[in-house]
């Protein structure tokens, strides 16, 4: 299959991104695709353990490090005052079929949004939002999807993935 294709799941703090994310993925991964995610956060976040090799030589002013062992590595890029951009990001990954984007809801990438009705916020729509993942029914005019069945939700990822 070999596509790469990117698929944001958008919402506000506390609708359940995360938890829909965890669930989707195992799904998908069931029936043979290979998923890649990109996790967007608003603070400042540290990857290697303080004292550890790696974050001594990024701390020594190394720009890019990479951590590596047998099962897996780390890379890890330095960008002071120059965030790295979506595409940028998306190109890093390669041999998978998909790449689920948790956050970047302002980006003109195609995205479910999750809404929970405990968030008490107004769900958002744009023109790249495909479907809304809810705990509670809504008057939109996209595909809504109960966010607890996550099955529903694999298979409009799955119809997603095969269009084009």
């Amino acid at each position: 299959m070999n596509i790469k294709k990117t698929l944001a799941i958008c919402g506000y703090s506390g609708s359940g991104k995360t938890t829909l994310l965890a669930k989707v993925i195992p799904l998908l991964v069931e029936q043979g695709f290979k998923v890649a995610t990109l996790k967007h956060a608003h603070h400042d976040i540290e990857f290697d353990i303080s004292g550890k090799d790696s974050y001594k030589l990024r701390k020594a002013g190394s720009l890019q490090t990479i951590a590596a062992c047998d099962n897996r590595y780390a890379f890890i890029c330095e960008t002071p005052n120059k965030p790295a951009d979506l595409q940028t990001l998306v190109n890093q990954f390669s041999d998978v079929d998909i790449i689920l984007v948790e956050g970047f809801k302002d980006e003109p990438i195609p995205k479910i949004i999750c809404h929970r009705s405990r968030v008490q916020k107004q769900f958002f729509i744009d023109d790249f939002t495909l479907a809304i993942a809810s705990d509670e029914p809504l008057d939109t005019n996209v595909p809504r999807f109960d966010i607890n069945q996550p099955i529903q939700i694999v298979e409009f990822i799955k119809s997603y993935l095969l269009k084009r």
